[in-house]
């Protein structure tokens, strides 16, 4: 699936959608580089599992963030980690937990390829604020939710 946007606001508009039908326990990762959107993606996500998007932020200093909800959102920043993960039984209980996890510089999550998410790689478009988000399902369970966006994986 390709999804065009020419706003910070509708790249949000559109985490807001992908948000609205992701069960709990699911994970998208998100690839693109800096300045990319990911997280207006990530407010948007948040804000359809009620969490308050002014809670929202880049974690990159802190690796993650929790933002309670009626769906709790582990946000995940991979950014400065490189070839040094942070601890992988760490980062298991956040992608296991009973929430959702979005994990931003997912190409740098060891053993991704193993995981059923969501894959949302960001590319920048003609125009400063022109986006090209390419939503790709990895495992049964993020087909599904491609599914139910009415797309197929």
């Amino acid at each position: 699936m390709t999804v065009r946007t020419t706003s910070e606001g509708e790249t949000e508009l559109f985490g807001e959608r992908l948000g609205g039908v992701l069960p709990r326990g699911a994970i998208v990762g998100l690839i693109g580089p800096l300045g990319a959107g990911k997280t207006a993606l990530v407010r948007g996500i948040a804000r359809a599992c009620g969490v308050d998007e002014r809670d929202v932020h880049s974690p990159t200093f802190l690796t993650a963030a929790e933002y309670p909800g009626r769906v709790p959102v582990a946000h995940i920043d991979l950014y400065r980690h490189g070839d040094d993960p942070p601890d992988p039984e760490w980062l298991s209980e956040l992608l296991d937990g009973e929430g959702v996890a979005v994990v931003e510089w997912f190409e740098q999550l060891p053993e991704r390829d193993g995981l059923d998410a969501i894959v949302v790689r960001i590319q920048p478009g003609p125009g400063d604020t022109d986006r090209e988000l390419l939503v790709a399902a990895q495992g049964r369970r993020a087909a599904s939710v491609l599914d139910a966006l009415g797309v197929a994986g």
